[in-house]
């Protein structure tokens, strides 16, 4: 049984800035506590948005004159890694300041464990999903090596993020502080892949399109957002062998820490 107190934040769907700007303020809140303290948030966005990592050069990661026609919403994680279209999807966020938790708090230990959690969820859920032994690169040698634009995040899966038959499920960043992080990542339920490839001037779609998956590809009856949400909640609290103690959801926009 964990000893740190575990908080649950359910929100509902909300702007690409708020939302990181919410998890901005976990990260915050979790690195200033005295106590062990762990913090679950699982959200949704209001429209399709395009979130890069921290590091990303914005002219390289998107097409923004692109973006800006179509409607999708651009905005900068407080987290690394590639390019990310947030639609019809889930996203989870971890942050913590307690490595009992997650293998000591090393980076693999977190994404180890965090990623046996939502494993849990999605067999439960009837998707076979299973971590990736290590990073991968997909096609590479069908792109050039000295591409003006970066890939998108979900063209190959990093050590322990979540595939299903081959193809990468959970799309995962993280930021680390002096005690503690914050992990995020994308759940998709339905998979607009020409949209992203658009978005990130992609050039291989193909890759794409045998390279990511959306939780409704994988089942035969897709059960909804709440009922997904709540199957991962619990989850979490099997996985870590844990219960939420403080169920909130944050107040917006002037509530957050």
């Amino acid at each position: 049984m964990s000893e740190g107190r575990w908080e649950l934040v359910l929100d509902p769907a909300l702007d690409g800035e708020t939302n990181m700007a919410v998890d901005s303020g976990l990260l915050s809140e979790v690195e200033q506590s005295d106590s062990p303290l762990t913090i679950a948030r699982f959200y949704a966005w209001v429209q399709p948005t395009i979130s890069l990592g921290r590091n990303q050069n914005l002219q390289k990661a998107v097409d923004l004159e692109f973006c800006r026609s179509n409607g999708l919403g651009v905005v900068t994680r407080p987290t690394g890694g590639r390019a990310v279209l947030h639609d019809d999807e889930l996203t989870y966020a971890i942050a913590s300041n307690d490595p009992s938790q997650f293998e000591g708090g090393s980076i693999y230990g977190t994404y180890r464990r965090i990623s046996e959690a939502l494993s849990l969820g999605y067999r439960r859920l009837g998707v076979d999903a299973i971590l990736s032994p290590e990073t991968v690169r997909r096609n590479a040698g069908k792109r050039s090596q000295n591409r003006a634009y970066d890939d998108p995040c979900f063209v190959s899966p990093s050590r322990y993020e979540l595939m299903v038959d081959g193809r990468k499920l959970v799309g995962s960043a993280q930021r680390r502080l002096r005690r503690s992080f914050l992990q995020h990542g994308s759940m998709p339920i339905h998979c607009d892949r020409a949209l992203l490839a658009e978005a990130t001037r992609f050039e291989a779609p193909e890759d794409l399109e045998g390279g990511m998956s959306g939780i409704a590809e994988c089942m035969d009856a897709y059960l909804g957002i709440a009922q997904m949400t709540s199957v991962f909640v619990q989850a979490f609290e099997d996985y870590f062998e844990t219960r939420f103690e403080n169920r909130r959801a944050i107040s917006v926009p002037g509530g957050l820490r």
